[in-house]
């Protein structure tokens, strides 16, 4: 049995578009198709089926691809543990949400690598559901995960039933992101309220979990606006914050080196928005390298640095966060 040919249907499961593996993979379509026909034939099962959304895995193909994917899992593994250690070649591939704090920590990351010979990067952003689901599957080495507190039961249970390791990073209230220029970017903090006549930007791919309503009662004074955007890319949300009057995020800290180039603001609400955690996460057999060893304290250290920062503009503007 060929390996690569697991390495390829796993990825077609992941994304579950052949089209979209055969880009990840940097293979062509045709030749990922035939390799797919080939390891059905010598297995004797059909693994995938076709959707109107791409394909999915039959029934008798998800099992074969649970033990696929452990097994590709545990290779990696192996490899980490005895594969000689070349200071010059560097292996990480990460999932995250989208966090301002955390691109910059991955540039800053990218930068002391700058020197290296040989390096191999995967940086996915992706909602927390996702993140937890490349760790478990072998995609991702390690993810950072993002999620309210009041489903905090949840996203433990979650982790786990995956078999997964965890340390909390960050704590944090989430404040709003605003033009300099906007209608309410002279007040904080922003009574919240009176957000609710403004578009809200929220990241279109975001899944929520359901919770017990007895859970959220308290915060239902902050409820859904009723004019809400969708993107997904980064820079969309930036532009539409700068170029569409009105528009808002909430958002963890942001670093000045993104907020000033844009002109735009951080600012804290009335009440506080709900508590939120970012958290590490990793398999519990899984050694941090000493390259994933410094990425994690980077992201650490981009933290304080956008909090000091957001503190400081705060003081500066004889404003101040709300405690």
């Amino acid at each position: 049995m060929n390996l690569q040919h697991l390495k390829y249907v796993a990825e077609v499961e992941r994304t579950g578009s052949i089209s979209k593996a055969a880009r990840n993979l940097f293979t062509s379509q045709p030749n990922l198709s035939k390799a797919i026909r080939e390891l059905e034939s010598e297995i004797g099962l059909t693994l995938f089926s076709r959707t109107s959304q791409g394909v999915a895995p039959t029934q008798r193909g998800a099992e074969f691809l649970a033990y696929a994917k452990t097994i590709l899992s545990q290779i990696d593994e192996l490899e980490s543990i005895y594969r000689p250690q070349d200071p010059d070649r560097v292996r990480i591939n990460i999932s995250v949400p989208r966090a301002s704090y955390i691109s910059a920590a991955f540039t800053a990351f990218l930068n002391e690598l700058r020197n290296k010979q040989e390096i191999s990067i995967g940086f996915r952003e992706v909602d927390s559901l996702k993140a937890i689901g490349d760790v478990a599957s072998g995609a991702s080495d390690l993810a950072v995960i993002r999620y309210q507190q009041i489903y905090e039961e949840y996203f433990l249970g979650f982790l786990k039933e995956k078999g997964l390791a965890h340390e909390e990073l960050f704590a944090f209230h989430p404040v709003i992101l605003c033009a300099g220029d906007h209608p309410l970017a002279g007040m904080n903090p922003i009574p919240v309220h009176l957000l609710y006549e403004y578009p809200e930007i929220v990241h279109g791919d975001i899944r929520i979990p359901s919770v017990p309503m007895h859970r959220i009662s308290y915060s239902a004074e902050q409820k859904v606006p009723d004019k809400r955007i969708y993107v997904s890319e980064r820079g969309s949300q930036l532009d539409m914050l700068r170029l569409v009057p009105g528009t808002y995020m909430w958002v963890s800290y942001v670093p000045r080196i993104i907020l000033k180039p844009h002109n735009l603001v951080l600012r804290d609400t009335v009440p506080q928005s709900l508590l939120s955690k970012d958290l590490l996460v990793y398999s519990k057999s899984h050694h941090l390298s000493r390259y994933e060893a410094l990425f994690v304290d980077l992201v650490k250290r981009e933290y304080e640095i956008s909090s000091r920062e957001y503190k400081e503009d705060s003081a500066k503007n004889g404003e101040g966060p709300a405690l």
